[in-house]
């Protein structure tokens, strides 16, 4: 009797971990989708709202997969259905406690993030853009320059202000150039570029 309870039981969590494992795929993949579709966009607003849905989609699958983790580590470390011994438990717990840990870093920094974008959706709804003359330092533009590589229109620059993207190139920018850059102030997003004439 115990023995068919015990194959019932594990029967049970393995289509949780199935739908888990479901549900972190989906959310990845509309994710991906999203992200993907913006990098090939040539709307700003839309690149806004598409990078914010796929960013949000991706740190909800993280959030997934960090509940998976501790959902199997407070069943065994609470219930331990397998008889394990203590000395693992213990470890199972520790590693439950870091899992937890890495969670709530997970959720603080998401939740910062995703005010930045709204913010940062409301300043270009309401023109309230910053200009500023600023040195480029360095400039990421991924692996567009590669054959056969997937090509992004996104490029990470480094300046005397600090790190800002530009999701539209219209003009090949320069390493150790001075722009006028109009940007937005909340997630550092380049809105226009302009070459600076002495």
């Amino acid at each position: 009797m115990r023995k068919k309870s015990l194959i019932e039981q594990n029967k049970k969590r393995l289509r949780i971990i199935f739908l888990f494992l479901m549900v972190i795929m989906v959310l990845v993949i509309i994710g991906g989708i999203f992200i993907t579709t913006n990098r090939f966009g040539t709307d700003l607003y839309k690149a806004f709202v598409y990078n914010f849905i796929g960013t949000s989609f991706l740190f909800a699958a993280g959030l997934t997969f960090c509940i998976f983790i501790l959902y199997h580590v407070f069943l065994i470390t609470v219930y331990n259905p397998q008889r394990i011994k203590k000395s693992s438990v213990i470890k199972f717990a520790c590693s439950g406690i870091i899992t937890l840990i890495f969670t709530i870093v997970l959720l603080t920094f998401g939740g910062t993030e995703a005010k930045k974008s709204i913010q940062s959706m409301k300043d270009y709804e309401n023109g309230e853009w910053q200009v500023k003359d600023v040195l480029v330092t360095d400039i990421y533009r991924g692996s567009r320059g590669h054959k056969g590589s997937y090509r992004s229109n996104i490029v990470l620059i480094d300046t005397d202000i600090g790190e800002m993207t530009l999701y539209f190139e219209d003009f090949l920018i320069y390493k150790g150039e001075k722009y006028r850059f109009t940007y937005l102030d909340a997630t550092n997003t380049i809105i226009k570029v302009e070459n600076i004439i002495d």
